[in-house]
C-alpha cells in the first residue's frame, strides 16, 4: 500500500466530484503549481502541509475529512510507525535522475 499513492487518487476524485473540468484548472483557481499537483496526484510528492491546506480549501473539506479514508487508516495504524521519510526522497530523488 503507498499513502502517498492513495492520497493523490483521493485528491483527484474529490476534485473531480465538485465539478472541475481539469486538475489543472483546480491547480491555477488555488494557485498551486500545476506540476506540484501532478506529482501529488501520481503519487511522486510528498506533499508539505500548506499545500494539503490549499488543496483543502479549494475543495471547502477539511484535512481530516481529505485523510478520512479506510486505506489511510490501515496506513496509518500498520505501516506509519515503520514508516521512512527518506525513502521517499530517495524514490523521489531516483525519479528526478532518469528524466535526465
Amino acid at each position: 500500500m503507498d499513502l502517498l499513492r492513495i492520497t493523490g487518487e483521493r485528491i483527484r476524485s474529490l476534485v473531480l466530484r465538485r465539478g472541475y473540468a481539469s486538475v489543472e484548472l483546480f491547480a491555477h483557481e488555488n494557485r498551486i503549481a500545476k506540476s506540484t499537483l501532478s506529482e501529488i496526484l501520481s503519487g511522486q510528492n510528498d506533499p508539505k502541509l500548506t499545500t494539503l491546506a490549499k488543496i483543502c480549501a479549494g475543495l471547502e473539506i477539511s484535512l481530516s475529512e481529505l485523510m478520512r479514508d479506510a486505506e489511510i487508516d490501515l496506513w496509518v495504524r500498520e505501516v506509519a510507525p515503520k514508516y521512512d521519510p527518506r525513502s521517499v526522497l530517495a524514490r523521489k530523488a531516483k525519479g528526478s535522475k532518469k528524466s535526465r
